[in-house]
């Protein structure tokens, strides 16, 4: 064989390997495009939630990060909560979903991308951003004019007249009424909190009682204390057992003056009356916060539903309860929740508390230091980062919805907390935020813009760690949250809110349920895998250009 014919074999044998490379390259390209598209293009009821590294949160100007570039949005449709004649529900059809994650020392984060339109003049958003009023029936009677309290002997009626609201009877509420005509759910009893003391006079004991309100939420007697004339409290009191009051000078030598006791809700107006409604009251300046919640699946529904078109949905005419199953619900609204750190009035911990419930005047826990207990693994300190508002972390099942941690009774919903802190403890204020269950697990930041068209767009970012196991301690927190892991699967629903056009409470938008797969870190496929693999198209098609040259 001639020397020549083995150059001449040896450059096509090097053509022939360096153009397979070539090929496998190339070939390689097309099939993670391939692959990431097809990925892309799965059912439309499942969403990914790309992993980041080093992805950096930016909650002062949400969506605005670099790798939020590099993820497409999903278009998620929404259908009217109440779809009857004449609903507020259902203003928006749809709006744009995203989410993604990454580690920040060792430990996961999820960060969820809501973005959608927001109806109203400008005057009316702004109200409703800033400045929302109290949910109000058609008539213009209070929504919920009582809260939820722990069915106990703690429970009095007051007794009042409508020509005289002056002077008043006060009475122990028994737990069995409680338990067969006025509690719900199952275990709370509707209140509102009232406070009892005494006074003296020229030698004579007064017994008072502020803070009354009549079936309506409108303070009695003109908001003015009312004279009690009478007394038939039995209840149990720490250190002291249980007694029975019917005199002023009891109220003084059990220590309890100044106290404060639910005052039973009149069995006239419950949550279930309200499911009668369509509608809120609501004008160009009456109006509610923009709201927006991400609702997660926690088991109990049947995984053929998932499979259907099931929308999630609170039963109506009840405190939230939920169709079927249960949901943690990482629920924002526009005021409070979207003040941020750096707001004076910072409502995440909630603001300054003079006086209420038994708290000391004066006392500020606008900034709570809630335990970080070392179990818990949150580098990033959720709750105290610059720019960041927060949620409404609630847990909701077939009964009702149960706000999760910080201080309770200050909602029109039945709150879950330290098991350890007793009915006595919670009404008199006797505890600190560091034995409460920690609200602040999930951050959020928001902001609003108007289109070139005038019209105006909110754009949310929530993030939470991945697992809250060990928030509380071993209290039960994290029972009722969701916790993620890399690779798995979960379901998801979402709403919308607006506010700024009357929509509350019942009435909103939902979605569906959805399914979200949490790409695990080795993956290449989805949108980020296509951003790496086109940053590399030059290179090889270089490469290969090159071999081509180099050996023809």
């Amino acid at each position: 064989m001639s020397e020549e014919y083995k150059k001449e074999n040896s450059k096509y044998l090097r053509l022939g390997v360096y153009g397979f490379i070539f090929i496998l390259l190339v070939g390689g390209l097309a099939i993670g495009l391939d692959n990431a598209l097809d990925a892309a293009s799965q059912s439309a009821t499942t969403m990914t939630a790309y992993y980041v590294p080093n992805a950096q949160l930016g909650l002062g100007n949400p969506g605005q990060e670099q790798y939020w570039a590099s993820i497409p949005y999903t278009t998620v449709p929404l259908v009217p909560t109440v779809p009857a004649p004449g609903s507020i529900a259902g203003h928006t059809t749809s709006i744009q979903v995203k989410m993604a994650w990454t580690y920040v020392d060792g430990v996961p984060y999820i960060m969820v991308l809501m973005h959608g339109v927001v109806l109203g003049t400008p005057s009316e958003i702004q109200t409703a951003y800033q400045n929302p009023s109290g949910e109000r029936t058609p008539q213009g009677r209070i929504w919920a004019p009582f809260n939820f309290f722990p069915t106990s002997n703690y429970f009095v009626n007051i007794t009042y007249s409508t020509h005289d609201q002056s002077t008043t009877t006060v009475k122990s509420v028994p737990i069995s009424y409680q338990q067969n005509e006025i509690s719900y759910p199952p275990g709370e009893t509707m209140g509102n909190p009232v406070q009892i003391y005494v006074t003296k006079s020229h030698g004579t004991l007064t017994a008072w009682v502020s803070g009354a309100i009549d079936q309506y939420g409108n303070p009695l007697n003109g908001g003015a204390p009312i004279q009690i004339t009478s007394l038939d409290i039995s209840a149990n009191i720490p250190s002291v057992g249980t007694v029975d009051i019917t005199s002023p000078s009891q109220i003084l030598s059990y220590g309890i003056n100044n106290s404060i006791w639910p005052q039973a809700a009149y069995n006239l107006f419950y949550p279930e009356d309200t499911g009668e409604y369509v509608d809120l009251f609501h004008n160009s300046t009456y109006l509610y916060p923009l709201r927006a919640a991400v609702m997660w699946d926690l088991g109990g529904v049947p995984n053929d539903w998932f499979k259907v078109a099931y929308t999630p949905h609170m039963v109506l005419g009840t405190s939230g309860a939920f169709s079927a199953g249960a949901v943690e619900v990482w629920h924002w609204n526009s005021n409070p929740r979207s003040n941020n750190t750096l707001d004076a009035g910072y409502a995440g911990i909630l603001a300054n508390l003079p006086g209420f419930m038994g708290l000391p005047g004066g006392i500020s826990w606008t900034m709570a230091n809630y335990t970080h207990y070392p179990g818990y693994k949150d580098p990033l300190n959720l709750g105290y980062l610059p720019h960041q508002g927060l949620v409404a972390d609630m847990y909701v099942n077939g009964s009702s919805i149960y706000y999760l941690g910080g201080i309770p009774f200050v909602t029109t919903f039945p709150a879950l907390n330290n098991p350890s802190i007793t009915n006595w403890q919670w009404l008199q204020g006797q505890y600190t935020p560091s034995e409460l269950w920690n609200p602040s697990v999930v951050a959020t930041g928001d902001t609003l813009a108007t289109a070139p068209n005038g019209q105006t767009y909110l754009t949310l970012e929530y993030a939470r760690t991945f697992s809250t196991v060990g928030v509380s301690d071993g209290q039960g927190e994290s029972h009722y949250q969701i916790q993620l892991a890399p690779g798995g699967t979960y379901h998801v629903a979402f709403a919308w809110f607006q506010g700024a056009i009357g929509e509350s409470v019942d009435f909103k938008s939902i979605s569906l349920w959805w399914n979200v797969y949490i790409q695990p870190p080795s993956s290449a496929s989805g949108p980020l895998g296509i951003q790496q693999y086109l940053g590399i198209l030059p290179m090889l098609l270089g490469l290969g250009a090159y071999g081509l040259k180099r050996f023809i």
